[in-house]
């Protein structure tokens, strides 16, 4: 018993767990019970255990069988049925399925007439045999079917010797049958074979002889004559009988002495491709009953597929033994090869002449599964336009097969197995430029080889270009090539040698696209690379969804355009290159400049409605630039924020494209960005592109702009605490609004400078610049706005001690107008702010309740920063209420969000708070811990306050510290 996945073969254990698995193989997907499985093993006398030890011997044969199965997954091969196991093996994989199959299609094909058909089946039935089957596999059972199965063999070559006999093979024949009638003396149709044979073969007193041996041997040994059909044949052979004579030998199979090489070589230097090479020698190799087994490999030029079709051919091209034939179909050229003339050239290949090979295309095609029929043979069709070509191309019985490269899916060619040839990664692609290049300059340049992978995207071409260059190049460094090829607009032009272009390779495929294609190609193209979704797509080619989708899916189909998810696409770096370099050749300023503009008018719709959502109330929405797009509507505040995690990071990229020709759109998209960012927290992502885009709106002199956008960069880089940059990109802001009849704007940015002032601890101006923002956001009759400002009115009142009653009102305005306004978030924040003054007031079991009615409806998933703040507030309460071990539960939470965050200012309150309760529970080496750790983040980030009142409660270290780390959040 053998058995491969691949290439590669598998180990099965032991003689009686290969016992367990003949008898599961041989019931054919029929269960077989616990008893039945047992006897097979051990017979009559089980030892003690048995079924237990069964039971592990399936376990392995599981793990053998599906070595990457999850253990909480069942098994889908091996499966447990009502009292014991049946094994469900894929079609194809078992040879004596196989076998069983082809000699019942010979059965067939002989009653039909067709003697050479069976004798070719029989043949290849016969050669899966290799000595005696199941050898070394113990138990009775194992015994019982070795004789079933030797009988079986033996019947089969009885037959084939039989046809070969038939078909004029006679004299061929006698060797053979002289020794299978000397290994089974009393089979009496070897011996009449023998007979006729020899006979025919001018040797009428051998034959005689045979006979005379047959009867001593039959009377010596069962005491009987031979039976009526030797009697008649040693009858007719005494008469002579004309009726016995040889007929004319069969004709061999049109072309039978050829047998066509035409495989180009495989690569010295092929790497990786472990997995897909696997698949593709599997699916040939697995060829069962009629069917003609079809690997398709597809992907983007360049990415190898004719070399891993011809790399996977060569590994199995032994069981092909009569011949592989291979042509170029030059599907991507524009001058697709005619498959009639294909057939023409593989007939030749084949031993026909030309005077035999009709006229039609159809008569071609006919001929040619003729000349296969009962051949094996490899068939290789590398470049293939569409399935319509292919099809007439494919042998039409079993023991062929073929592997058909294309940039298309060729979704029409049912039953193939299908292989998406990839660009590599990294590491695999820096591996074959080492390969390719060799030497010592590779030691030494390990970065820069991973470097020159990334540059070419991990396209296998790119990379066999770029070591080639170099290769001839001794001169020449790796660290060189980085510096050529980092310029994108010389970076295509850079990857060609002798014959070999990436430009040329992707030029192919765009020149086969029909014009509407092409357009989208190019359009598409323009974005910052990140993927588009369909609607965003749309938006860029200026089509409807409807439209877009097959357009999209068409160029996706062809290998110009990727889908990494249903409705999701993006281009290879290279190929969005390359579709760069056509659109600035094809595209009029106006269209380009049109596909960017109509996804910012996408994007500003979008982020518009989200902002509405997040923000009720707001008048921000109304102030943007008008847009034509309707926008993605969103159900409800969470599809919003869904929308927004996923597509923030590619929207600052297009702000970042789009600053210098449009910073009006580029300020107003990232200020309707603005409660995304705020939910998620990113405001690192956006401060270097925020930026970029000040820089812009200064040039082009867009005060508007500039202020906008100021007010963002500012309010990000208060909140990463680069407070002194904050207050001087706010200070601008506040300089640019003033004035001005964008109050909205004004008030935010006022409100900001209130929190950096103090952040920044300048006493007073936080309460003055807060209560400045309150009167700003009236006048423009935002009370969204006001409500906020009045939250950072109180944060600093609170900071400051001025904590009276009357502040309490102010709170409770605030969260009326959340109420009335419909922001949920906006409650919960007002909850937040309550809690803060009914802690000042000395009321904490009353704050507890706001902070945690402020976390009850922030939910798990809402607003990260609140949601830390208020963890923190409640561990505060907790210890106010003397409630030591609570408060230590809600500080461990707050730390683990905040690390999540990357929220230090939190996590070092939070850790503070911890210290504290600790304290209060007599862990001083751990609240110790806890208070200098920290002090150290205080300390960084200015926080003044916080590091005095930390020092404080620091005393002389402990005699002996603690080393557990109390700060680590309970999971």
């Amino acid at each position: 018993m053998q058995a491969w996945r691949g290439e590669q073969p598998m180990a099965l254990g032991s003689p009686q767990q290969r016992a367990v698995l003949a008898l599961l193989l041989l019931k054919q997907g029929r269960p077989a019970s616990v008893d039945e499985l047992v006897d097979a093993v051990w017979g009559q006398e089980p030892p003690p255990g048995a079924v237990s030890v069964l039971r592990t011997y399936v376990s392995r044969l599981r793990a053998v069988l599906e070595p990457g199965r999850s253990k909480n997954r069942p098994s889908g091969v091996l499966v447990s049925v009502a009292g014991g196991y049946a094994l469900h093996a894929p079609e194809g994989t078992l040879d004596l399925t196989v076998f069983e199959s082809r000699v019942h299609e010979a059965k067939r094909l002989r009653a039909r007439g067709d003697h050479q058909g069976a004798r070719e089946l029989l043949r290849r039935a016969l050669d899966a045999w290799n000595g005696a089957p199941l050898a070394g596999v113990p138990g009775a059972f194992a015994e019982a079917e070795r004789t079933r199965l030797a009988e079986l063999r033996l019947g089969a070559t009885e037959t084939r010797v039989e046809l070969d006999v038939e078909l004029g093979g006679h004299s061929d024949a006698v060797p053979e049958l002289i020794a299978l009638a000397t290994a089974h003396p009393l089979r009496e149709r070897l011996r009449l074979l023998l007979m006729l044979s020899l006979y025919r073969s001018d040797r009428q007193a051998e034959a005689l002889a045979v006979y005379h041996d047959t009867r001593r041997t039959l009377i010596a040994e069962l005491g009987i004559e031979p039976g009526p059909a030797v009697r008649d044949l040693h009858r007719r052979l005494l008469a002579a009988d004309p009726a016995l004579a040889a007929p004319d030998r069969a004709a061999e199979p049109p072309g039978s002495a050829v047998r066509p090489a035409q495989l180009p070589g495989d690569l010295s230097d092929f790497t990786g491709r472990e997995a897909e090479t696997a698949r593709v020698t599997a699916a040939l190799s697995g060829a069962a009953g009629t069917a003609v087994p079809v690997a398709v490999l597809t992907g983007m030029g360049g990415a190898g597929k004719t070399v891993l079709a011809v790399h996977a051919a060569h590994a199995v091209s032994g069981r092909f033994p009569d011949g592989q034939l291979y042509v170029d179909l030059r599907g991507a050229d524009g001058s697709s090869a005619d498959p009639s003339a294909v057939l023409a050239g593989f007939l030749r290949a084949l031993g026909e002449k030309d005077q035999g090979i009709p006229d039609s295309p159809e008569e071609r095609a006919a001929l040619y599964r003729s000349v296969l029929a009962g051949r094996r043979v490899l068939v290789v069709l590398d470049n293939a336009r569409d399935a319509e070509q292919v099809r007439p191309l494919l042998p039409g019985s079993g023991g062929c097969a073929a592997v058909v490269t294309s940039r298309s899916a060729l979704a029409a060619l049912s039953g193939a197995t299908r292989v998406v040839v990839d660009v590599f990664r990294p590491q695999v692609a820096a591996a074959l430029f080492t390969r390719i290049l060799g030497g010592p300059r590779t030691e030494h340049e390990r970065l820069a080889i991973l470097r020159v992978a990334d540059l070419c995207g991990g396209h296998p071409l790119a990379v066999r270009i770029v070591a080639s260059r170099l290769a001839v190049r001794p001169d020449w460094t790796v660290t060189d090539t980085v510096d050529q090829l980092k310029d994108e607009r010389q970076r295509i032009g850079e990857l060609r040698i002798q014959g070999l272009a990436v430009e040329a390779c992707f030029r192919l495929g765009y020149g086969e696209l029909d014009p509407e294609q092409a357009r989208a190609f190019r359009l598409l193209s323009l974005p910052a690379p990140g993927p588009l979704t369909l609607v965003e797509a749309a938006a860029v080619l200026g089509r409807p969804q409807e439209v877009a989708e097959p357009l999209l899916e068409s160029l996706v189909d062809v290998g110009m355009l990727e889908s990494p998810a249903r409705r999701r696409y993006r281009f290879h770096d290279l190929l969005r290159l390359f579709a760069r370099h056509r659109a600035q050749e094809e595209e009029s300023a106006d269209a380009r400049q049109g596909a960017l503009t109509g996804l910012l008018d996408l994007l500003l719709a979008t982020a518009r409605n989200a902002y509405g959502l997040l923000r009720p109330g707001h008048r921000v929405p109304l102030s943007l630039l008008p847009t034509e797009h309707p926008g993605v509507r969103f159900a409800d505040e969470g599809e919003a924020c869904a929308w927004g995690a996923g597509r923030l990071s590619p929207a600052l990229e297009f702000v970042a494209q789009i600053a210098p020709a449009d910073p009006a759109g580029a300020a107003d998209l990232v200020l309707a960005l603005d409660p995304l960012f705020m939910v998620e927290h990113r405001w690192s992502e956006l401060i270097p592109v925020a930026r970029a885009v000040v820089a812009a709106a200064r040039r082009a002199g867009d005060r508007r702009a500039e202020r906008r956008i100021c007010y963002m960069l500012g309010g990000a880089l208060m909140q990463v605490e680069e407070l002194q940059s904050a207050h001087e990109v706010t200070s601008v802001a506040m300089e640019l609004s003033e004035g001005t009849e964008d109050h909205t704007v004004h008030a935010m940015v006022l409100n900001v400078a209130g929190l950096l002032a103090a952040k920044r601890g300048v006493e007073g101006g936080g309460l003055d610049l807060g209560l400045r923002a309150v009167a700003e956001a009236r006048v423009a009759q935002d009370r969204s706005v006001e409500a906020l400002a009045l939250g950072n009115v109180i944060l600093e009142c609170v900071r400051l001690g001025q904590v009276d009653e009357l502040l309490l009102d102010t709170a409770l305005r605030q969260l009326d107008l959340y109420e009335t306004l419909g922001d949920h978030h906006g409650r919960a924040y007002a909850h937040y702010r309550i809690g803060q003054v009914l802690r000042g007031l000395g009321r904490p079991a009353e704050a507890l309740s706001q902070f945690e009615e402020c976390l009850e409806r922030l939910g798990p998933n809402g607003h990260l920063f609140v949601r830390c703040a208020a963890l923190i507030r409640c561990a505060g309460a907790y210890l106010s209420l003397g409630e030591p071990q609570s408060a230590a539960r809600y500080a461990e939470r707050a730390i683990a969000l905040a690390r999540e965050m990357n929220f230090e200012r939190g996590e070092a309150h939070a850790t503070q708070t911890l210290g504290d309760a600790l304290d209060l529970v007599g862990h001083v080496a751990w609240a110790r811990a806890c208070w200098e750790r920290s002090l150290a983040v205080c300390l960084r980030l200015g926080m003044a306050d916080e590091a005095a009142y930390i020092r404080g409660r620091l005393g002389p270290p402990p005699a002996l510290p603690d080393p557990v780390d109390p700060c680590r959040p309970s999971s």
